[in-house]
């Protein structure tokens, strides 16, 4: 008899389970035979009926669409047996990287409101709140949505920009800086005061700025430029290269800024930034570029245009630099070969001048010999494929190169 009644309730309880699963599944939006689920992956694969399809079921998807907005970790298989698509489970039941898969999901959320566009805006509320309760790339697609759901969505991230998190005003940034959403002139006004925000925010506002509203963006892009951050400076000096002579009033400080890291000492700028300068230099003003680069080429012989030279500890503590070629762009692009050769004291700091070598060599070979003298052999004066016949011996007393064999 016992038996029976657990018999019994087990069967009751399964009915139940079956007739919830059943439940949940007829609940999901449907159109033509197909559901929700299937439709957003054929929209993914480019199927042409799959937005119409998914307009037909309407504001029906919208709760599904702000679940996948605000999907995360923990919910993730909730929100899939919600779409009921064996393919789309299967798909992220395998996905190497979770992060990638919920944020692949929430862009599934953002087609949804796109191919709904103003008929959605009555659930701005509800985006706005996964945009407010979410950690920032959730934000990213929730702001992404509110943008596609019209005017409403819109406002609500016009609104975020006086937000006292950095984080929230960078999210709205980057997505009306991508998307537009409002009227050009608004954004771009709203960009150019980013400019003057916390830095990554104004890397963000002077990326979507290039090439637009110069009376307003030059001036503010200019004091950029004094960024101690590398990252800060060289994305200004893009941003200012893309208006060409039109930014010619940033000149002065571009030039500023270049003689100022040639003559320091830190190598990664010197190597990394002033070619940043001198190239947006280059399209601004050429003229200017052209000092510029004068004053790079003599200023520090192992500046970060000399290349192919050979580095040799010589007996009395200094190094010889000896030949090398340098890249040039004006007044013409060429490589200018060297003969010159310079001696430094890795003690003080100091360069001196030394012996100039008879021929101009690059990509040779230094060797110390053990009477102190320097013998340098091979590499190229023109160009590859011309190998120097001749070999030159450096005396370090004398400071003078003589040839010592012509093959």
């Amino acid at each position: 008899m016992k038996a029976n009644r657990l018999s019994g309730l087990l069967l009751f309880l399964i009915l139940i389970a079956t007739a919830f699963r059943l439940s949940a599944r007829a609940a999901e939006p449907e159109y033509n035979g197909k559901t929700l689920g299937n439709w957003l992956i054929l929209n993914l694969t480019g199927d042409p009926s799959s937005q119409e399809s998914i307009r037909q079921i309407g504001t029906n998807g919208i709760p599904t669409f702000v679940d996948l907005l605000g999907v995360k970790d923990k919910n993730v298989k909730k929100v899939l047996s919600k779409l009921n698509d064996k393919n789309l489970t299967y798909y992220y039941k395998f996905e190497e990287n979770t992060l990638d898969s919920q944020e692949s999901l929430r862009k599934l959320g953002v087609n949804g409101f796109t191919i709904l566009g103003t008929n959605a805006e009555f659930a701005v509320p509800q985006i706005a709140k996964v945009f407010d309760e979410h950690d920032n790339e959730t934000a990213f697609q929730a702001a992404r949505a509110l943008i596609m759901v019209g005017p409403k969505g819109f406002s609500v991230l016009t609104n975020a920009i006086n937000d006292p998190d950095a984080g929230v005003r960078d999210v709205v940034i980057r997505v009306i800086g991508k998307e537009g959403g409002g009227d050009p002139q608004a954004i771009r006004r709203l960009l150019v005061n980013a400019l003057k925000d916390y830095p990554l925010i104004r890397l963000h506002a002077a990326d979507f700025l290039r090439g637009k509203d110069p009376d307003l963006v030059i001036p503010a892009l200019i004091p950029l430029l004094n960024d101690s951050d590398y990252g800060q400076c060289s994305r200004a000096a893009e941003t200012l290269a893309a208006y060409g002579p039109a930014a010619k009033s940033a000149s002065p400080k571009l030039l500023s800024v270049f003689t100022n890291v040639v003559s320091g000492t830190n190598e990664y700028l010197i190597r990394c930034l002033t070619g940043d300068l001198l190239g947006a230099l280059s399209k601004i003003d050429p003229d200017t570029a052209r000092e510029a680069e004068t004053f790079w080429v003599t200023n520090n012989p192992l500046n970060g245009l000399r290349q192919g030279y050979t580095r040799t500890l010589i007996k009395n503590g200094k190094e010889l630099i000896a030949g090398g070629y340098i890249h040039t762009e004006f007044p013409t692009v060429r490589n200018r070969n060297l003969s010159s050769a310079e001696l430094l004291d890795p003690k003080t700091g100091k360069w001196t001048e030394t012996g100039e070598m008879h021929a101009p060599r690059y990509a040779h070979t230094a060797i110390l010999q053990p009477d102190g003298k320097v013998l340098v052999t091979g590499g190229y004066d023109k160009r590859y494929g011309d190998t120097l016949s001749s070999d030159e011996l450096y005396d370090p007393t004398t400071g003078i190169w003589t040839v010592v064999t012509n093959k």
